[in-house]
């Protein structure tokens, strides 16, 4: 599968990367899409078989995954979802432009359920070899339990992150798994960005963005579910 990078726009500055997926909570793509809310989009990321969706926000037209850069972030927003079927394809891409471009480290957002939580701590971390190997800040965050896992995109964007030696921290944020969304646990995720990379941020208006979130997964779904009616039809 060929993914295709196209930034139409210059970028100053390519240092810490960042994205996030829709898992538990939608946290890694809320707190992506927050990072993402002041910043310029430079480009997008294109495939065959991406979600044929599109919409209006704040007066402009939203892409599929876009390419935002802001001061010394660039990152990718995957708006509406990746197909499964692209994944590894896709995951990989990414993996190999952030470092064709000499990216210092990356920034992974994801959820952790909630339900595993234990104590007062807010969150857990998890790191490539690289990343400990270079000695990049935590902030004493504890690493994943053993046993626990990372699933999905987020999964395979950091295994190739590990095979390729590329520093990368995921930070997972204790998500309510009973809510569509967690702004809250975003919220924390972004605090945590914030503190380990020096990086001034206001998410006193996250809850704003994830009902907005709610609503347009809620319409996606639907329109997904019309689309396979639909086709179901034709062979009838």
């Amino acid at each position: 599968m060929k993914i295709e990078f196209h930034v139409f726009k210059p970028v100053e500055n390519y240092e810490i990367f960042v994205t996030g997926f829709a898992g538990i909570g939608i946290v890694g793509h809320i707190a992506t899409r927050y990072l993402a809310k002041n910043c310029e989009v430079v480009g997008v990321v294109r495939y065959r078989g991406e979600p044929p969706v599109v919409s209006i926000e704040y007066g402009r037209l939203l892409l599929q995954n876009e390419i935002f850069s802001c001061g010394r972030v660039v990152g990718v927003v995957n708006h509406f979802g990746i197909h499964g079927a692209v994944m590894y394809d896709y995951t990989r891409a990414l993996a190999q432009w952030v470092v064709a471009n000499d990216f210092r480290a990356a920034a992974l957002f994801g959820g952790l359920d909630g339900r595993l939580k234990r104590g007062e701590d807010l969150l857990r971390v998890a790191y490539t070899s690289a990343y400990r190997r270079l000695g990049l800040p935590t902030s004493g965050a504890k690493v994943l339990e053993s046993g626990l896992q990372i699933v999905g995109p987020l999964a395979l964007l950091t295994s190739f992150f590990e095979t390729l030696e590329f520093p990368a921290i995921v930070i997972l944020p204790y998500a309510d798994v009973n809510r569509p969304a967690d702004p809250y646990a975003a919220s924390v995720a972004l605090d945590f960005f914030s503190k380990i990379f020096g990086v001034s941020l206001d998410v006193s208006d996250l809850r704003q963005i994830a009902e907005e979130l709610e609503r347009e997964f809620e319409e996606v779904r639907r329109r997904l579910e019309e689309s396979k009616r639909e086709e179901s039809k034709l062979y009838i």
